[in-house]
């Protein structure tokens, strides 16, 4: 018998386009299903928070693994939604979020329209161990133009931030920036900047055992530059002065100054101290008087800018002693004196 007959069937029973068909069809059945398992959209799922328990905290960030994320989803902690969803992978991405209360969390990955997985109990907040605090920034507001810095005034309200106390005169602006290890004045062109006082709600957190003034990931140290919420936006803060919120009080003391003759000329009533800064809301110290004294060099009365604490002055955030040095710097001179009165903390010293 022929395998394939007149009629073009296989061994006289199949037609062999029909049984060509038939292997198609066949063969196209689990090229259909490998295709859907391929191409199928793959439920999204949580696998791990990472950390898992964060210590209280204005901001704070997770790193969340799964499987099949996608850049478009968002997730949140119990009803908290985190402020964005930054996707890394379709196994990881980061949160941050923004104070949470002190509790325990479910970790909850949503898609545009619905919630997709729940890791429940993933996430807990301590309460902090330290307390939230207030500090006192002496800097400057930069990038401004004319109109924009008269709109910030003292008593404005920073949110979630601060208080802005005082405000100077409007000067170009010169931001400082690190090169290595030394600072650089780089000017804005046709900006200003406006020196201010603010002060500042912070956190204290400990890093390494180092207790930092915190307001969001920023320390607030000297030549930190913070980006605050202001009436005019987003403003650029760079700080120069840090001091605790304890009120300053002008305080008369005397001081004596021996030295080179050319040096001890320089220095003439009026004579203003900055802390090393042009920035007129940084005064520390203005000489009131300057006199010969007989057993040589000058002796000088000051208007120093002190703050009593625990029964004791602080003079730039440094105890302040009879007998002890004390460095005048102005923008053409710097000089070490001995202190030689000052008046005791609980009398009415100031001026």
């Amino acid at each position: 018998m022929a395998i394939v007959d007149e009629r073009g069937r296989l061994f006289g029973r199949w037609n062999l386009l029909d049984l060509a068909l038939l292997v198609l069809i066949f063969g196209l059945i689990p090229l259909g299903y490998a295709a859907y398992l391929l191409f199928r959209d793959q439920p999204p799922r949580l696998v791990s928070v990472t950390p898992n328990q964060v210590e209280q905290a204005p901001e704070f960030r997770l790193t969340i693994k799964g499987e099949n994320l996608r850049p478009y989803m968002r997730v949140s902690a119990g009803t908290q939604q985190a402020r964005e969803f930054a996707f890394k992978s379709t196994e990881e991405a980061e949160v941050p979020f923004a104070a949470l209360s002190p509790g325990t969390y479910d970790i909850v990955l949503y898609d545009q329209a619905q919630e997709r997985f729940r890791l429940p109990n993933a996430l807990t907040i301590s309460p902090s161990g330290l307390p939230a605090t207030e500090i006192v920034a002496v800097g400057a507001f930069g990038n401004l133009d004319a109109a924009a810095a008269t709109k910030l005034t003292p008593g404005t309200d920073l949110p979630a931030t601060g208080t802005i106390l005082a405000v100077g005169r409007a000067m170009p602006d010169v931001t400082q920036v690190f090169s290595g290890t030394r600072l650089v004045g780089v000017p804005t062109k046709d900006a200003l900047r406006l020196p201010a006082v603010v002060q500042f709600r912070c956190d204290v957190r400990a890093s390494g055992g180092s207790p930092f003034c915190m307001v969001g990931d920023v320390n607030i140290a000297t030549n930190a530059l913070l980006k605050l919420p202001t009436p005019l936006g987003i403003t650029l803060f760079q700080v120069e002065r840090v001091r605790s919120s304890v009120p300053l009080e002008p305080v008369e003391i005397e001081v004596r100054v021996n030295g080179d003759a050319s040096v001890l000329s320089l220095i003439k009533p009026g004579d203003v101290d900055l802390g090393g800064t042009d920035n007129e809301l940084a005064l520390l110290a203005r000489v009131a008087t300057v006199e010969t004294n007989p057993s040589g060099g000058l002796r000088l009365k000051l208007i120093a800018q002190l703050q009593k604490v625990e029964q004791r002055w602080l003079y730039d955030s440094i105890p302040l002693r009879a007998g002890g040095s004390f460095v005048l710097r102005t923008s053409r001179y710097e000089v070490t004196a001995v202190v030689t009165r000052l008046p005791p903390p609980d009398s009415s010293a100031s001026k």
